[in-house]
């Protein structure tokens, strides 16, 4: 295929490596949570004072319970400081052909001459 040799990756695989279901389940729960509080904080402020107050505290804690059930799950089932990626650190997978030593095809070169701008 030559030096432009394609790849096609999942964009799930650039994501996580966990692809249980079990993980996007505590996303949706957390996700239901943040629903859920906003949809109590509208009611809140929609019908102000008129607005029963059990309802919307009920509402309101259920979401904040759903979304730290699911946050705590899905960090227990990820793990992400485990996969920590330093961006100070290159990596080289060995997709695109590259090696260890950096390139100096694009980099930076400053002009042998500069003049201030001037603004008048």
């Amino acid at each position: 295929m030559g030096a432009r040799e394609k790849r096609t990756v999942k964009v799930s695989e650039k994501i996580s490596w966990n692809h249980s279901p079990a993980v996007l389940g505590m996303s949706m729960i957390a996700g239901l949570g943040l629903i859920l509080i906003l949809i109590a904080l509208a009611i809140g402020v929609i019908q102000g004072s008129a607005a029963d107050s059990n309802t919307v505290a009920i509402t309101f804690v259920s979401g904040i319970g759903l979304f730290l059930i699911g946050a705590i799950g899905w960090f227990g089932l990820t793990q992400p400081q485990k996969h920590f990626d330093d961006i100070n650190q290159p990596l080289d997978d060995g997709s695109h052909g590259h090696t260890a030593a950096p390139h100096d095809e694009h980099a930076i070169v400053p002009a042998a001459e500069t003049h201030p701008a001037v603004h008048h």
